[in-house]
């Protein structure tokens, strides 16, 4: 069994190949942040900040457990053990997430990102690649993704 510390995601590279999970259509990767790893800052557009918080309430692709954001200086403190290799966390003043947001931009390109993409971009100041900011503006969510 794998390691079940959700308090971590996979970090994957801006712009990399997505291979989270096998079998996804191909896409490239947006925002796999990890606290151990720089990334680009900025300011976000609003539209895109808004579009991103909105895709993020209702992901895709939802895992089992939630994904806290490492960024955030509020601790997770284990409330509760369920098993050895298990652990429920509660943390009401830190982002959590538990999906993914999927776009499909105008020239075709699948991009895959973490729900709590936007709240990276809002309180964090991630700044994405220029090509997904464009996806949030006017792509689609891709089809076939659930």
């Amino acid at each position: 069994m794998p390691d079940c510390d959700d308090r971590r995601v996979t970090h994957i590279p801006d712009l990399a190949p997505y291979d989270y999970h096998p079998g996804a259509p191909d896409a490239i990767a947006i925002g796999w942040l990890d606290s151990s790893m720089p990334f680009p800052t900025g300011a976000c557009p609003q539209d895109v900040r808004d579009r991103l918080v909105s895709l993020g309430a209702k992901p895709v692709r939802l895992m089992r457990g939630y994904h806290y954001c490492q960024f955030c200086q509020a601790a997770v403190e284990p409330q509760r053990v369920i098993r050895a290799d298990i652990r429920l966390y509660e943390a009401p003043d830190v982002a959590r997430g538990n999906g993914e947001i999927w776009l499909t931009g105008v020239d075709g390109t699948n991009f895959a990102a973490p729900a709590l993409i936007g709240h990276y971009v809002e309180e964090h100041r991630y700044l994405p690649p220029d090509g997904f900011i464009e996806a949030v503006r006017t792509g689609v969510p891709t089809p076939g993704v659930a």
